[in-house]
């Protein structure tokens, strides 16, 4: 009689932990997909996250020194508690200059944020992503209109990147590095990315 207790409590136990595995099996695997693909998991799972998007308010403006380009690694051109857009590399060649930002955000199991120069859309073919973030630059004392240099997906755990030429092509004979060697340069339309869980 105690044996068959015995046995039947174990067979209880048995099944209650296989019940339980079960119902925690979906969560980790979850949570296994979160952790290596981060945002990028979140934008592609539409069945369980909404998505929306809509332009920051504002314009911010950075300096960049075109007389020390690795100095303007990681200076930040926005940030609020949940994201931020910093330099990561200002390059030059013969014909143009070039400043490519990282936009980093933030995301768990309810949803995640992004603050990018890009909107990030989930359509039958996939994953896309626009540029709508526009820029202009200040130069001894001249505007200037600037064009995207390029831009990726969301290849980072955390958000993407984007960038920008400096300066027009034909107005390039007019660096002067000693005269001045600071650019000023103002983005406007930057986009909210927002993934929220939808309530089951």
């Amino acid at each position: 009689m105690i044996r068959r207790l015995f046995n039947l409590n174990t067979l209880y136990i048995l099944i209650a932990i296989i019940a339980i595995g079960l119902l925690l099996i979906p969560r980790i695997i979850e949570s296994s997909h979160l952790q290596s693909k981060g945002i990028s998991y979140i934008s592609s799972n539409i069945e369980d996250y909404y998505h929306t998007v809509f332009p920051q308010e504002g314009k911010v403006t950075i300096e960049i020194d075109l007389s020390d380009l690795e100095s303007n690694e990681g200076k930040v051109l926005f940030e609020d508690s949940e994201t931020k857009i910093y330099i990561t590399k200002v390059t030059h060649d013969d014909s143009e200059y070039n400043v490519t930002f990282r936009s980093s955000g933030s995301y768990d199991a309810g949803g995640a944020t992004l603050v990018s120069g890009l909107e990030h859309e989930r359509n039958n073919n996939g994953l896309t992503s626009h540029f709508k973030a526009k820029a202009e630059a200040v130069y001894k004392g001249e505007n200037y209109e600037l064009s995207p240099s390029g831009s990726s997906g969301l290849h980072y755990r955390d958000g993407d990147r984007f960038g920008f030429y400096l300066l027009p092509p034909n107005q390039m004979k007019n660096i002067d590095l000693i005269e001045e060697s600071i650019i000023e340069v103002t983005i406007t339309n930057l986009q909210v990315n927002l993934w929220v869980k939808k309530p089951k």
